[in-house]
């Protein structure tokens, strides 16, 4: 025997806040989305714009007019979400091409003269780091105090006279040391001349 379908109940409409409540939620959604899009569409339009100067600059039969105008109107527009060694380049880029003229053949020197870095440049990624101290056996005290035994005509081992400097003035500060605190000050303060001696 053929089953008889199942009544269907009849929908109910849901109530009028829930729907603006859903609503809501809808449209802060796409608020959200559009907002992140819109902001990493700024971001690569002044990527590809930034590119597009580094062209311009690469092209030497464009006038330099035509340069600085591309720099100022990336500085200008299209900064949003650049770095700053991007934002430092334009300005020192516009700052080159102000002075140059369309009659002029050459270019204006696109480096400027850098400052003297406190570390040498690199020479290869598998070297090891240069020497950044330069250690002199002829100085310090460790070589007054070989020096001055030399001159004694003595046999200490090197660097015992400028141990004895130390070993003295930790004596010194130990005894007008009153609390434990101090007497730590003293021996980190001989550890430091000991290093010096050798």
């Amino acid at each position: 025997m053929p089953r008889a379908p199942a009544p269907s109940r009849p929908r109910t409409p849901l109530p009028r806040a829930i729907t603006r409540v859903r609503l809501g939620a809808a449209g802060a959604f796409a608020l959200v989305t559009v907002s992140c899009g819109a902001s990493i569409n700024a971001v690569y339009e002044g990527d590809v714009r930034f590119e597009h100067c580094m062209a311009l600059d690469m092209e030497k039969h464009v006038k330099p007019t035509i340069r600085k105008a591309c720099w100022e109107e990336w500085t200008k527009f299209y900064t949003f979400g650049q770095t700053r060694d991007r934002v430092e380049y334009a300005s020192l880029r516009m700052k080159q091409l102000s002075g140059a003229s369309d009659f002029e053949e050459s270019d204006v020197g696109t480096e400027e003269p850098r400052a003297a870095s406190a570390v040498p440049e690199p020479t290869s990624a598998l070297a090891p780091p240069p020497m950044m101290l330069a250690v002199d056996a002829g100085t310090g005290p460790a070589a007054d105090a070989s020096a001055d035994a030399a001159a004694d005509g003595s046999t200490a081992p090197p660097g015992s006279a400028c141990v004895g400097a130390c070993e003295a003035t930790w004596s010194e500060c130990k005894v007008a040391c009153t609390t434990a605190t101090c007497e730590r000050g003293c021996t980190g303060q001989y550890k430091r001349c000991v290093r010096k001696c050798f």
